[in-house]
């Protein structure tokens, strides 16, 4: 997943592999105590929903068939990536005549620090409930005190947005699960200096895979805070897959107790060439990972 474009142009267009390593262990042994897993997390089965991102070639070319295709599907829950043209009580219409919900939408990094009422505005007309941070650009995340100041800013934007009643989390990708120059985990300072009240965690099965990380000790370090998931598999050498053509173990991680706070999982994949057919074949291994159908 890739930045989403500023929110003057959201309106228009949006141009288990790995075990327990020493840096699984540094994150296990740096993070904070959290407590327990509480009655508050996942009620019932995750819901079959698909990140949009997937179908962003389609999305700007026709957004509302796109997701009336991915209703068909039989997909009840998508994630936004920019709106390509379709104003906020549009896409509100078309999602309750189509059946969908969605709960999540990836926003700007940028834009949540420096203009987070904006966001939070649209998020509210639409219906989400989380604002999400999809991508921080390189030049942003450099030094363990860049972290430190997205945290900052994820709790101001955090505030702001739970008097709307929304609540702002965070998509990884491997690079918070990779060490700065200084030896510090950018997952850890994101897990141990943000408001556990007002932002929560989107897991990226396959990025944490892919930064040679084990998932449900990630999961571990704060399971009520891992709310969201992007349900993406890994083939054999590394490279993406459609979900159930890869190695991830998703439905026994998904039955982990670290798991359960995750109530809604997207699935995604970055590099689709033909978007609706990997958007079927992963719709269609979700009838098996997903107890609902």
């Amino acid at each position: 997943m890739t930045q989403p474009k500023p929110l003057s142009s959201l309106l228009s267009r949006r141009g288990l592999l790995a075990g327990t390593t020493a840096l699984g262990a540094t994150l296990l042994a740096g993070t904070r105590a959290v407590p327990a897993a509480s009655a508050t997390g996942r009620s019932g089965a995750l819901q079959p929903g698909i990140q949009l991102y997937t179908l962003r070639g389609p999305m700007a070319d026709d957004p509302i068939g796109t997701l009336t295709a991915v209703a068909g599907m039989g997909y009840r829950e998508v994630e936004f990536a920019g709106y390509h043209g379709l104003t906020p009580e549009r896409v509100r219409t078309v999602l309750a005549e189509l059946g969908l919900r969605a709960p999540s939408t990836h926003i700007p990094a940028r834009e949540l620090r420096d203009n987070p009422q904006a966001l939070i505005d649209l998020a509210a007309q639409i219906g989400h409930h989380w604002l999400t941070i999809g991508w921080i650009d390189p030049e942003d995340r450099q030094t363990t005190a860049d972290w430190r100041a997205w945290a900052k800013a994820m709790n101001r934007a955090g505030a702001r947005a739970r008097d709307a009643g929304l609540r702002v989390a965070y998509h990884n990708h491997d690079f918070e699960l990779l060490p700065t120059s200084d030896g510090t985990l950018p997952m850890q300072v994101l897990l141990e200096e943000t408001d556990a009240e007002t932002v929560d965690f989107e897991l990226d099965f396959y990025w944490v895979a892919k930064a040679g990380q084990d998932i449900i000790e990630v999961l571990s370090q704060a399971p009520e805070r891992f709310t969201l998931a992007h349900l993406k598999d890994m083939d054999s050498s590394g490279a993406m897959a459609d979900l159930g053509q890869g190695a991830i173990d998703f439905k026994t991680l998904l039955a982990q107790p670290a798991a359960a706070h995750i109530a809604h999982g997207f699935v995604e994949r970055d590099d689709a060439s033909e978007p609706f057919k990997s958007a079927a074949i992963s719709r269609q291994a979700t009838r098996s990972i997903l107890t609902h159908r």
